[in-house]
C-alpha cells in the first residue's frame, strides 16, 4: 500500500513540476477559460504514465471540474466554444470531450461545426 501512495506522490510532484512551464506558456490564465484564480497543472486523460507538458494545461477550479464530470451550469461552460479551436493540443482535447458531454443546443452546434486533425480525432476515442 505504501508502494502506491509513494508513486501517486511522485506522480503528483512530477506533474507539479511542470506548473512553471504551463504557467509561462498560459500566460498564468486558464487555459481553457483565461482566468487568473486557483489555477493548477492538471493531466488529459490519454497521455503517457509520466506527466508531460504536451499532455497537461494549465487549468482554473470550474474547468478542473468540468474535465472530471461535475459540469455544474453548462451555460457557464460557452467558453468551450472557443477553446475547442485551440492550437494547443491538450486545450482543444480537453474543450472537446467536455462539450461532447454537455447536452445543450449550443454545445451540439459547436461541435457539429467543428473539424479535427484525424490525428486529434484519434485521441479523442
Amino acid at each position: 500500500m505504501a508502494k502506491g501512495r509513494d508513486a501517486h506522490q511522485a506522480h503528483q510532484a512530477a506533474l507539479a513540476d511542470l506548473g512553471r512551464n504551463l504557467s509561462r506558456r498560459a500566460r498564468s490564465r486558464c487555459e481553457l477559460c483565461g482566468d487568473r484564480e486557483g489555477l493548477r497543472p492538471v493531466e488529459v486523460d490519454g497521455g503517457p504514465e509520466d506527466p508531460i507538458e504536451d499532455w497537461a494545461l494549465l487549468a482554473c477550479p470550474r474547468c478542473r471540474s468540468a474535465m472530471e464530470g461535475k459540469l455544474g451550469d453548462a451555460s457557464a461552460l460557452r467558453f468551450l466554444e472557443e477553446a475547442m479551436w485551440a492550437e494547443l493540443r491538450p486545450a482543444q482535447i480537453a474543450a472537446v470531450r467536455i462539450l461532447r458531454v454537455v447536452d445543450m443546443p449550443w454545445s451540439i452546434a459547436a461541435l457539429e461545426g467543428l473539424y479535427l486533425d484525424p490525428e486529434v480525432e484519434a485521441l479523442l476515442n
